[in-house]
């Protein structure tokens, strides 16, 4: 399923990761579940379920609702996530080893491949999943003997480097072919358009909750 870039927002790609998170747990009593029950655990409108869905088809039976296997197969299709797909940490400090250590935390459909750094001391060191931490000047070379080597392409990279390299880090990794970032910095990137940054600022998600727990309002996040 291919969607222009303007057809969808941001927003709507983060509610479908939501409903796929509401759909697994509800697969483990029920076989179907309709708008209006997704609505509430959402805390938005049964009207706002079925426009976010039917962005990318009609999947609901009128009156039944949705078959929950069949809604967790598409939009895990949608999502890309019914394969594996490869992933580069670059800059392994506390917070790439965090996730290289705990690869859990990516879920389903990821696995990291490449780890990088610029550090003489971290580059060789064996990391907790049995990767070997590279120069970060290898990354290039990298990404294309994946390509020819395997038929492996990288794409996709989470970027941990701190906030001062994080730039030109990241230009660096687009001219070697990346197109998506996962930025775990707080330097917000300039890239060209064709680039997708998505940025985990964990100070702005702090913030966030802190005005909600303030305000003491009882929202969804």
């Amino acid at each position: 399923m291919k969607l222009k870039k303007l057809e969808i927002s941001e927003r709507v790609v983060q509610r479908l990761t939501e409903y796929l998170s509401i759909l697994k747990e509800a697969q483990k009593q029920y076989n179907e579940i309709n708008s209006i029950e997704l609505a509430k655990i959402m805390n938005t409108t049964s009207a706002q379920v079925r426009k976010d869905l039917s962005t990318f088809g009609e999947f609901g039976v009128r009156g039944k609702g949705y078959d929950i296997d069949n809604l967790i197969e598409i939009i895990t299709k949608i999502l890309g996530i019914d394969k594996i797909n490869h992933v580069i940490i670059v800059g392994h400090g506390k917070m790439g080893e965090m996730i290289s250590s705990n690869l859990d935390v990516l879920g389903e459909g990821f696995k990291i491949v490449g780890i990088f750094d610029k550090d003489k001391n971290k580059i060789g060191k064996i990391t907790a999943n049995n990767l070997i931490v590279q120069d970060i000047q290898n990354v290039d070379e990298f990404i294309k003997n994946m390509k020819n080597d395997f038929d492996i392409r990288i794409d996709t990279a989470i970027l941990a480097v701190v906030k001062e390299q994080a730039q030109i880090a990241a230009e660096g990794l687009v001219r070697s072919g990346i197109c998506a970032i996962l930025n775990m910095t707080t330097y917000k990137l300039e890239l060209a358009e064709n680039v997708k940054v998505v940025d985990m600022d964990i100070s702005a998600k702090l913030q966030e909750l802190n005005f909600w727990r303030l305000n003491n309002a009882n929202q969804k996040i």
